[in-house]
C-alpha cells in the first residue's frame, strides 16, 4: 500500500498552500484559500483565512480512501520566531498523535483535543481512512500571542530549560467543545463572516491559554514537593564550593539525578533566584563575613574565595554589596551589618 504523507506547513505562507494543492492533486481556488480535492487520497475541502496580525487559521475536513501521515517540519530558529501551531481535533477517532520530535508514539486521542506545538518542533498525526478527518490549525506568531492573557505562564511552559517535550495537548471538551463545533462550521459555510470566525477564534485560544496556566501551575506545585529533596542537595554542592569554582550545572544535576533543565527550573521555583545568582549571593556572603570576622587582606580573602584576579574579586564584591572589599578593612564601623 502506498504511504501518503501531507505537510502541515504554516497557513501564512502562499507557496507552500499551492505546494500542499498540488500534492493533494487539485489547484487552490478562491484567491489562494481554497482547496477542493477528489481522488486516490480522497475527497474533501482545506480553507484559510488571515484573521488578525498574526493570527491564521485553517479548516481540514476531509474523508481518506487510505491512512495519512499529517506532517510538520520544524521551522528554522530564525524563521521561527517562537510562533506556534495550535490544532483543534475535532474527530477524535480519526486522528493519532504519531510523532513528537523523534519521539515515536501511537496515543489514541479520546476527545477532542488541542495541541500547541511550538515552530521549532517536529510533530505528525496518523489520520485513519473511511471516516471523517476534521481538524482545525491555527498558526499563531510569538506577537499576536503576547497580547492575550495566559501568555505568560504558557510561556514559562514552553521556555527551553523545561525537560518535557514542548507540546501541550488539552482536552477541548464542554463550552470549548460546542464553539470549537461552531467555528468548524463557520468556516466551512459558503458565506464566511470573517468577524464572528475571529470572535470564536480567540475566544478558543484564550480559553486553552487559561486552561494551560492552570495545568502548569497545578504540576509545578505537585513537583515542587517531588523534586525538593534533590534540589537541597544540589545546594549542598553549591555551599561546598564557595571558596573554588562554581562546578558545572550539568555536573551538579548529574549528582543529584535530574536532568539539568529540572535542577535549573525548580531550583530558582524553590529558592528564587537562578543556581548562579544564588551561589554568587551566598560566595559574596561569606567573603564579607571572612572580611569581617578575620584578620586577613583582601588580596588573601579573593586567593581564599578562588579568584585568581584581585580585580574581578573586587569588582563582583563591590557590585554585590554596593562597596569595596577594602572599605571594610579601612572602616569596619561603618560597614552596616
Amino acid at each position: 500500500m502506498k504511504n501518503y504523507s501531507l505537510p502541515l506547513t504554516r497557513i501564512d505562507n502562499e507557496d507552500d498552500f499551492k505546494q500542499l494543492a498540488l500534492q493533494i492533486g487539485a489547484e487552490p481556488e478562491d484567491s489562494n484559500s481554497t482547496i477542493q480535492f477528489a481522488g486516490e487520497m480522497g475527497r474533501g475541502q482545506i480553507k484559510k483565512w488571515h484573521l488578525d496580525a498574526g493570527l491564521y487559521i485553517r479548516a481540514w475536513d476531509m474523508v481518506l480512501l487510505k491512512p495519512i501521515e499529517l506532517v510538520k517540519e520544524a521551522a528554522p530558529m530564525l524563521v521561527a520566531n517562537n510562533g506556534f501551531s495550535l490544532l483543534c481535533i475535532l474527530t477524535h477517532e480519526s486522528v493519532d498523535y504519531k510523532n513528537i520530535n523523534q519521539h515515536q508514539q501511537f496515543n489514541k486521542i479520546r476527545e477532542r483535543s488541542y495541541a500547541l506545538v511550538p515552530d521549532s518542533i517536529n510533530a505528525s498525526l496518523q489520520l485513519s481512512a473511511q471516516i471523517p478527518v476534521q481538524i482545525i490549525d491555527f498558526s499563531i506568531s510569538s506577537y499576536w500571542l503576547k497580547q492575550q492573557p495566559g501568555y505568560e505562564a504558557v510561556c514559562q511552559y514552553f521556555n527551553e530549560d523545561l525537560p518535557e517535550l514542548p507540546v501541550h495537548i488539552e482536552p477541548c471538551t464542554g463550552k470549548n467543545s460546542q464553539a470549537a463545533g461552531k467555528l468548524f462550521n463557520c468556516l466551512t459555510e459558503k458565506s464566511n463572516d470573517i468577524s464572528d470566525m475571529l470572535l470564536l477564534s480567540v475566544s478558543l485560544i484564550k480559553n486553552f491559554l487559561s486552561s494551560a496556566s492552570h495545568h502548569e501551575t497545578d504540576k509545578t506545585s505537585c513537583y515542587i514537593d517531588l523534586y525538593y529533596d534533590k534540589v537541597k542537595a544540589a545546594e549542598s554542592i553549591l555551599l561546598s564550593h564557595l571558596q573554588t569554582t562554581l562546578p558545572r550545572v550539568g555536573f551538579i544535576a548529574q549528582q543529584v539525578t535530574l536532568s539539568e533543565s529540572t535542577l535549573k527550573r525548580y531550583f530558582k521555583l524553590i529558592y528564587g533566584k537562578s543556581i548562579y545568582e544564588y551561589y554568587l549571593n551566598r560566595k559574596m556572603e561569606l567573603a564579607r563575613t571572612m572580611l569581617l570576622q578575620k584578620p586577613i587582606t583582601v588580596n588573601e580573602t579573593a586567593e581564599m574565595m578562588g579568584y585568581e584576579k584581585v580585580s574581578n574579586f573586587i569588582d563582583i564584591f563591590k557590585k554585590h554589596h554596593g562597596y569595596s572589599p577594602g572599605s571594610i578593612k579601612q572602616k569596619p564601623f561603618e560597614v552596616k551589618a
